[in-house]
Formats: C-alpha cells, sequence, structure tokens
C-alpha cells in the first residue's frame, strides 16, 4: 500500500531514477526518500515545503530534498516534468550525500547561476525528448545526462544546511501514525486513538504532527479522505456524491463539498463533469497513471512545449560518434537464380483530381517524371467533378454533356506517353441524389445517383466519346476504377446494397459497349477490415455476373480508420494533426506494414479464387495528412525504395500517392515544404521521394540477388546496385505525437538512425574495365529540403531561389574506372534515410 505522507518512488525498470510527465491538480502532503526535482512547462503551481511557499510558473525549476514534507497545488491548468533521485543512487554517486542539502528555486538564483539553471533546463528537456524516443541507448544517454545535471547541482547548488528533513528516529514514528490513518480514515478517527497507540500525550502527538509535515492532524485528515474520494469520482461515474462522501469518512455531504472545493476549487459534481468529458483515449491514459490527482493532458502539447528548450537536435557537450552498422552480402552475378523483372511499380502515377491534370504547373511536372522515369498509366480521380464541366441538366432535367476538359486532359496525357486510369468517381452535383454530402475541400460529391438511368447514359456517352477520338482499341487499353473507398461514409453516403446496383448497372453498361473494357472493384483500404467491400462484394459479382477485370486496393500504414461519420470530412478542410488523428491511429510500428498487408490481402484474394486478376496499388503513401512534414524530407527517399525494392512485382503497379503538392483535396498552404504528399513542391521542385524514383528508374530488367538494405541488378548496359538505409518512425512520432519536429528541424521523428555500411561482393563478374558512375542522395545532395533549411529557410521565395533549387536537387555523380578480375567489393556507407545507386559499366 502506498501512503498518502511517504511516497514510494516507481523507478523505470532501465533506471535508478524516475522521470515524468504530469498535469498536477493537488498532491497532499509527502516525503520521500528521494530529491525531487519540478520543472514546470505551462501554467502555475504553489509548492509548499516544510510550511514555506513557493510559486511556481512556465520555466521554473525547484528541487525537493530529501525527507522535506511538501505538497503541490494547482494554480492554473499546468503540465510539470518531476525527476526524483532515491538516496541509493545519491549515494552511489554522490560522497557524502546525506550530509547537505541542495538550493534551487529558480525564482531566486543568482546572476551567476543563470547558465547553470539553462543548462538543467536543456538537459532536462533532453531526457524527456530521450524517454520517448526510447532508443537502443537509452539508459546510457538518460544516465548521462542524470549524472551531467548532479555534477552541476553539486557546484552550483549545494547547501551544506542539512535542516528541514524528517529525522531517521522520526521516520518510523511517522510511519506507523500514516498507516494506521491511512486503514481508519473512513471512521471517526480521532487524536486521542492515535496518542493511546503511541504511548503519547495527545498535545505531544498533536504538534509531533504538526512539525512533521506542516499540516494539523485534522487538515491531514481531510486531505487522505478528499484523495481517495477522488478516486471513487474518478474510477466510478454513476456512484451518487452521497454515497462516496460517507464511504470515505465525511460526516456530511456538505463537509465533502466545501473541503474538496478548498482543494480543487471546484465542485465534486464539476470535477466529475470535466473528467467525463475527455475522450476516451485521454481518460483512459489518465486511469492508466493509477492517480486522479495528476490530470489528463494532450501529450504533444507538452513535447512541444520541451522542443523550445531544445536549441540544437542534440545539445548535450560529451563526446558524440554516430552509431553504425556493418553488414556484408555476397552475390553470384552469373547465379541461375537470376530471375526477371517486370518493374511493375513503373505502371502507375497518380494526381489528385482530373482537373489538376489540366493546370500547367502540374502538366510541367508530369513531363519532368515522364523523362526522368517514365510511367504507363496516369490514375486520378474526379473525372466529372463540377470543375470538368461534363454534366448539366436543363430547366426540363435533360442531361447536357460537355467533354471538352476531358478531352484536353487525354490528349495530354496520350502526348506524355501516359495511358488514363480513370476513377469513375465521384458524382457531378447536378446528379448527385444528396447534394450535401460531399468531400474534401474543393467538395466532390459522393452520394449516389438521383437516377441510375441517367447515370448510365453519361457513361456510354463518355465511353463512345472517347472510342470516336482516340480509338476503340486504345481506350480497351485504359483502366477503369470504379469509386474510391466506398467502405467510409465520407466517400460513399449510400448503402452497401445502393453501392452494389450502381455498380453492377455501371459495369453492365460498359461491358455492353465492349465486353474487352477493362472495370476494377472499387478502390479500398487493405488495412482496414471490411467484409462489406471484401467477400460480401465478390460474392453479389458472382451471383450477379458483373466479377471485375482488375482489384484496385489502397494502402496507408494506419491499423484503424474512422472515416464513417458526418464531421469525417472536416480533417480535408481543417488539416490539423490533432483532426487527423480522431479518424485514423497511429502509424504502425511494424516497417514492413506495406509488405505484410500485400501478402495477407494476395491471401484474401486467393480465398476468393480471384488470383488471376491483376492487383493495382492505386494509392500508396507512408501517411495519409496532407501536412506531416516529414514527406518534404529525405526520409521519403529510402521509404519508396525499401518498399518498391522489397515488393518487387508482387502486384501489377503501384501507384504513389501522389505526384504534386499541387492536390485540391485539401486548401493550399503558402508555404514551400509544408509537410504535401507529392514527390515534388507546388512550384515542381523534385524532393528526396522523386529522387528515389530516378534512381530506380536505372536498375536492369534481371534481378541478380537482394537483401536488408540492398537489391542488384544487370543488364545490356552492365550491373546495377541500389543501396538504401530505411529508418522507421519512432514510437512517439508513431502514435501521433509531432511535437518533436518543426519546421526546419524534421529529423527527431525516428529511432535507431545509424548509418550504415554495406559490403557486397560480386563475383563471377566478368574480368575488364569498367566504369563506375556512383549516385548518392543524401542530407547534402539531392534534399531540396535540407538545401533550403542551408538558404535559411526562406518562407518568402523568389524565382531565383526556385531557379536555385531545381538546380540543386539532383543526386551527387561520382564517375571512376576501374579494372576488376572476377570479383568486385562496393563498399557504401549511408547515412539514415539516404540511397545509393552505382552503375557498373563495361569498357569495350
Amino acid at each position: 500500500m502506498k501512503n498518502s505522507i511517504f511516497e514510494l518512488v516507481e523507478k523505470d525498470n532501465n533506471l535508478p531514477f524516475d522521470l515524468a510527465l504530469h498535469s498536477v491538480n493537488y498532491v497532499p502532503s509527502h516525503w520521500h526518500n528521494s530529491i525531487e526535482i519540478i520543472f514546470v512547462l505551462k501554467g502555475s503551481l504553489e509548492v509548499n515545503v516544510n510550511n514555506d511557499t513557493a510559486h511556481l510558473y512556465e520555466g521554473d525549476i525547484f528541487l525537493i530534498n530529501i525527507g522535506h514534507v511538501h505538497e503541490v497545488i494547482e494554480k492554473e491548468p499546468n503540465i510539470i516534468v518531476t525527476i526524483q533521485l532515491p538516496l541509493p543512487y545519491l549515494r552511489e554517486n554522490i560522497r557524502g550525500a546525506d550530509s547537505f542539502n541542495f538550493e534551487l528555486n529558480s525564482n531566486s538564483v543568482d546572476k551567476d547561476n543563470k547558465v547553470a539553471l539553462y543548462a538543467i533546463r536543456k538537459l532536462i528537456a533532453e531526457m524527456v525528448q530521450l524517454k520517448y524516443k526510447h532508443e537502443e541507448t537509452y539508459s546510457l544517454d538518460m544516465s548521462s545526462r542524470m549524472l551531467s545535471v548532479l555534477s552541476i547541482l553539486i557546484h552550483q547548488f549545494k547547501s551544506l544546511n542539512a535542516e528541514g528533513s524528517i529525522s531517521e528516529k522520526n521516520k518510523d514514528r511517522m510511519l506507523r501514525i500514516v498507516s494506521y490513518i491511512e486503514e481508519h480514515y473512513k471512521e471517526p478517527i480521532s487524536l486521542q486513538t492515535i496518542a493511546e497507540q503511541e504511548y503519547l500525550s495527545v498535545p505531544y502527538l498533536s504538534n509531533f504532527i504538526k512539525n512533521n509535515i506542516g499540516l494539523n492532524f485534522q487538515t491531514y485528515l481531510t486531505d487522505i479522505r478528499l484523495k481517495n474520494a477522488v478516486e471513487d469520482l474518478f474510477y466510478n461515474e454513476h456512484l451518487p456524491i452521497t454515497t462516496i462522501a460517507e464511504k470515505h469518512g465525511f460526516p456530511t455531504t456538505k463537509s465533502f463539498y466545501k473541503a474538496f472545493k478548498n482543494k480543487y476549487h471546484m465542485t465534486p459534481s464539476d470535477y466529475r463533469r470535466q473528467q467525463y468529458s475527455l475522450p476516451d483515449h485521454a481518460r483512459k491514459r489518465q486511469q492508466n497513471h493509477g492517480m486522479p490527482n495528476y490530470l489528463a493532458f494532450n501529450q504533444s502539447n507538452a513535447l512541444g512545449i520541451i522542443s523550445k528548450y531544445l536549441q540544437r537536435e542534440t545539445s548535450f557537450e560529451g563526446p558524440y560518434l554516430p552509431a553504425t552498422t556493418t553488414k556484408s552480402h555476397e552475390v553470384m552475378v552469373s547465379s541461375h537464380s537470376a530471375k526477371r523483372l517486370r518493374h511493375t511499380w513503373k505502371a502507375l502515377i497518380t494526381i489528385g483530381k482530373a482537373k489538376e491534370g489540366l493546370y500547367a504547373d502540374v502538366q510541367q511536372q508530369l513531363r519532368y517524371v515522364q523523362e526522368k522515369c517514365p510511367f504507363e498509366y496516369l490514375r486520378f480521380h474526379g473525372i466529372f467533378d463540377d470543375d470538368m464541366l461534363v454534366y448539366q441538366e436543363d430547366s426540363k432535367g435533360n442531361p447536357l454533356l460537355n467533354f471538352r476538359y476531358v478531352n484536353e486532359l487525354f490528349d495530354f496525357l496520350l502526348s506524355m506517353g501516359l495511358k488514363p486510369f480513370v476513377e469513375l468517381g465521384f458524382m457531378p452535383s447536378a446528379l448527385a441524389s444528396d447534394p450535401t454530402k460531399t468531400v474534401f475541400y474543393k467538395p466532390s460529391y459522393t452520394s449516389p445517383p438521383r437516377s441510375l438511368d441517367k447515370w448510365c447514359k453519361l457513361i456510354e456517352a463518355f465511353i463512345y466519346n472517347c472510342f470516336n477520338r482516340y480509338g476503340r482499341r486504345e481506350v480497351e487499353s485504359w483502366r477503369f476504377e470504379f469509386w474510391n473507398e466506398p467502405e467510409f461514409y465520407v466517400f460513399w453516403s449510400g448503402s452497401k446494397e445502393e453501392y452494389q446496383e450502381f455498380y453492377r448497372r455501371t459495369y453492365e453498361t460498359l461491358k455492353g459497349i465492349s465486353p474487352k473494357l477493362q472495370i476494377g472493384a472499387p478502390g479500398r483500404i487493405i488495412t482496414f477490415k471490411s467484409n462489406e467491400y471484401g467477400a460480401d462484394f465478390f460474392a453479389y459479382c458472382e451471383e450477379h455476373s458483373c466479377l471485375p477485370d482488375f482489384l484496385p486496393i489502397h494502402f496507408y500504414p494506419h491499423e484503424e480508420l474512422n472515416l464513417n461519420s458526418d464531421n469525417a470530412n472536416q480533417m480535408f478542410i481543417t488539416q490539423t494533426y490533432e483532426n487527423m488523428l480522431s479518424n485514423f491511429s497511429g502509424i504502425s510500428p511494424n516497417p514492413d506494414f506495406l509488405k505484410t498487408s500485400l501478402e495477407q490481402e494476395k491471401g484474401r484474394v486467393a480465398e476468393l479464387g480471384l488470383s488471376h486478376l491483376d492487383v493495382y496499388l492505386t494509392e500508396w503513401n507512408s501517411t495519409t495528412y496532407h501536412r506531416d512534414l516529414t514527406n518534404d524530407t529525405l526520409y521519403k527517399s529510402s521509404y519508396i525504395v525499401k518498399n518498391i525494392v522489397e515488393n518487387f512485382d508482387q502486384i501489377s503497379g503501384f501507384g504513389y500517392w501522389v505526384l504534386s503538392d499541387n492536390i485540391e483535396e485539401t486548401a493550399g498552404s503558402p508555404k514551400l515544404f509544408h509537410g504535401g504528399l507529392g514527390l515534388m513542391t507546388q512550384f515542381g521542385i523534385p524532393k528526396p521521394a522523386m529522387l528515389a524514383y530516378e534512381l530506380l528508374a536505372k536498375l536492369g530488367d534481371t534481378l541478380m540477388g537482394q537483401g536488408d538494405g540492398y537489391v542488384v541488378t544487370s543488364d545490356d548496359r552492365g550491373y546495377q546496385i541500389l543501396t538504401y538505409n530505411y529508418c522507421h518512425f519512432d514510437d512517439l512520432y508513431a502514435i501521433g505525437d509531432a511535437s518533436f519536429i518543426s519546421d526546419k528541424h524534421r529529423y527527431n521523428a525516428f529511432k535507431e538512425e545509424k548509418t550504415m555500411r554495406l559490403e557486397i561482393d560480386l563475383k563471377g563478374i566478368p574480368s575488364g574495365n569498367y566504369r563506375i558512375i556512383t549516385y548518392t542522395v543524401n542530407r547534402e545532395h539531392g534534399s531540396s529540403f535540407d538545401e533550403w533549411v542551408r538558404m535559411g529557410a526562406p518562407a518568402a521565395l523568389e524565382q531565383d531561389d526556385i531557379q536555385y533549387l531545381k538546380a540543386i536537387s539532383i543526386p551527387k555523380r561520382e564517375v571512376h574506372t576501374l579494372k576488376i578480375e572476377d570479383k568486385w567489393t562496393y563498399n557504401s556507407t549511408l547515412e539514415p534515410h539516404a540511397i545509393s545507386l552505382v552503375e557498373l559499366l563495361p569498357i569495350y
């Protein structure tokens, strides 16, 4: 049992001290065999120590010595860091730790100690960051910083005055008294009862309690009753307050209300209402904490405040060597196990809405992509959006059709060597059964058609227009995906039955025009398990002879999704991280989640007897969030390379979502590097993600070998080795906490950031002279975001700035010649997130 006055410090299992984030309401008087350091991040509080009162505000640091009785009272809503250093730990590291105290109250620190105080703040901030990142060297890094704090305390804040602590002689007596009160607080206990047990007079006992804990007996007893009553308010929502008051020893309900309001500055009813108005996940986290006197709070806010004390990405002053890992591999280039690569990842690239494909900047980016890494199809949605001006009705309700913009789009795509991969959705507003149901910042309409007959006539006219302009055979080579993620209410406001009939009628219309038209199932997210648009849908198709010709799937690394509420569309409009997190779980901690998900999906497809159908991943990304700041960083280059290389040809196409930050699902941002989903910024500057595709495009079509962090291919020109150093999000960022990153500092979102050394022995290589070309993309070469930061992170860019960033956003290129005799060892050193490709080209 944990006594209210004596607190047993629960240490981190891996550390000899404890560090925690709290939001404190009221903590009754107590003491412990530990030094306690309080660092106020936000708000204010009052700390009473041995009858002395300290008022603490944001940025303040306060130290409570061992054995000093203290209580903590909220003055304003607050967030604090507490560190508790047990006496055995202090004795182990400080000679004579029992013989002195520390005097640290930032409100009274003199000018000479301001620098020391700044250093302590910085070290504590770093420890908070380390605690939540919890990397491989966690214990070592935490301990080194804690020892630095102790060193500063000893040199700057040591006091030879050791008064104020409960003496060893009195501790045993106090523990007996406290234990008795804890066990009998519900009863009408008195000083007389305790005095008889301790063989003391009542006046002596009264003074003893007052002198050792700073409170008289009745006040302390009331505090204990309050503390336990609060737990019932917190955990038992429906227990009447009168019952709680009686259960915990209050003589009347009125006395409970009075005592509660004095301590918590609100009534018990208001407190309970406040706690149960919290979101479920916040209340659960608070309940799991086990002590309702520490309140639930937004952890992101706390860690965001901490970040301002982290002046650099690391500020610990000590020897620093980047962590490295070395891996050796052997590849026989003449091996019989070599296999042909189809490079299906080049089948598909994507933009947002059809209308975006008519914008000059998006078209310029498509030209760039097709020059650097030619794709076969361009996938988009919104072909019948109102912006495309396809469908209107006259005053009598007769359809008025106009395919001018459709034709302009398709003309351009075909001129670029791109075939349309058309998502047949969303609904023209004039045909929507409920025009109030929309999605995206620039609205698309999500309700079923008012008239299926009119919809089918629209589909028929659309296809015949394409036949007449581009020819039947050309259009029959295109792909038509039917609707976007109808399993989510935000994208399809009708019922499952309405969707099934809608799909069947459309299918029959298309196949009635030409049986060779390629019609896909609904695009659905494979990490969201839904039978309605999975097994149930295909059973319906089997029954009604309308099985699709291919299977489009989507992937985002969230294991839980909730887009089935009326307000889900707000995430596209507000684009706040908090709003996104209310609809999506955190990111999966599994770095191989795409590979695992594809394997599971292929298993489900096989169970349905549909393995003969092509599977296209028509949307995939590391996030759903259009403002995820890691989207602009070097991280995306290794993310793309890893996931394509490790899933080579597993499906028929990988459509990375999306090409450009110019996407109208959400409001535009004035910032250049705003965390958009695109491979290129809104001014056409390639991000590291785009350079990943450029290096992938240099791979040969024969796979010689691959493993963790590398792939070796060959073609008629020579050999290619592509290496990558992927680092996954850390646990904190994965659960949705982005507080440790900012516009200029974005690499704190990852764990286990190690430099990787790869040694790859190529054996059986034909002897001779070779031209060796190495391309490297890292934070110094090719990363437009990192170059922007080095420029000074200008908010406003002139045309010369944009042209400079475009010109410098290329891989580093190194060329040399070498004579090879049967074997060559390639040594690649990659910093976190970096990618590199080397070409070995024989010189004849």
